[in-house]
């Protein structure tokens, strides 16, 4: 059996470039870190893992079979993020991350993006007047799973080679395990360095994510309205009021965003 000196894991499906060692450059930190190496050199990222494997491959086809192959020591971490590895963040983020998820006693989260990072859906980037914000949705790239939700949501990693079709699924299987708490943390933004797709895309071509998504919501019965995962979320927990200069700098820079937006239509 593996000595777990934390109660939290990370588990990151690394390529060559990796931002993990922004994550880990506090020694002292909360999390254990299991790096699951895609790339092509073998033993590169070693020395900054607690937990190594060399696995080729998409993400969660690969984080299928190494829960598979680690379930017997993996199961007893009573929370497991498995963030991509173009996102930015320090120790205390992450740290504060797991703080705040047992804290609020949640089953299924994931950090706030910052408001300059690429994604898919805005709602997911920090929102400056919360804490959290309880959701229905909680995307692909960086979920944060407790022990029942990873047991009731795993299965379901193997069933998407791409991973689209996902994060539709998890909070109805959450659901049916009779778990609730699902939030976006505002309070531990990440910052998203890279436009979404990425080298796991480029390394693996022949993945199909619309027909992975198509099939997954097929397969569940789910109808597929995006403005389920766009206005999805239910209630705020609101932040302490933030000082009027710092309200005016968040208006002014959104405004500066719409600005821009329009400027390139």
């Amino acid at each position: 059996m593996i000595e777990r000196p934390t109660r939290q894991l990370v588990v990151l499906r690394a390529g060559d470039g990796s931002l993990h060692r922004e994550w880990i450059a506090d020694a002292r930190r909360d999390f254990d870190l299991f790096i699951s190496y895609y790339g092509d050199t073998p033993g590169r990222h070693q020395a900054d893992a607690d937990f190594y494997e060399h696995r080729p491959g998409a993400k969660w086809p690969g984080i299928a079979a190494l829960l598979d192959e680690h379930d017997d020591w993996i199961d007893g971490y009573d929370a497991v993020w498995f963030p991509d590895d173009d996102l930015s963040a320090n120790t205390g983020t992450i740290d504060r991350l797991f703080a705040f998820f047992r804290a609020h006693e949640l089953c299924l989260a994931q950090p706030a993006l910052t408001r300059d990072s690429p994604c898919t859906w805005h709602t997911l980037r920090q929102d400056p007047r919360a804490l959290l914000r309880h959701t229905g949705f909680i995307e692909v790239m960086a979920p944060l799973f407790s022990r029942a939700a990873l047991r009731a949501c795993r299965a379901s990693f193997k069933e998407s080679p791409s991973g689209w079709g996902l994060d539709w699924i998890w909070p109805r299987l959450c659901a049916q395990a009779g778990l609730s708490g699902i939030a976006v943390i505002d309070a531990t933004p990440v910052r998203h360095t890279r436009p979404p797709g990425g080298e796991l895309y480029r390394r693996n071509r022949e993945l199909d994510p619309r027909a992975d998504a198509a099939r997954l919501i097929a397969r569940y019965g789910l109808a597929e309205v995006r403005a389920v995962a766009k206005y999805s979320i239910t209630r705020r927990v609101a932040a302490l009021p933030l000082p009027v200069h710092r309200r005016l700098l968040y208006w002014l820079k959104r405004l500066n965003g719409r600005r821009k937006q329009l400027a390139a239509r």
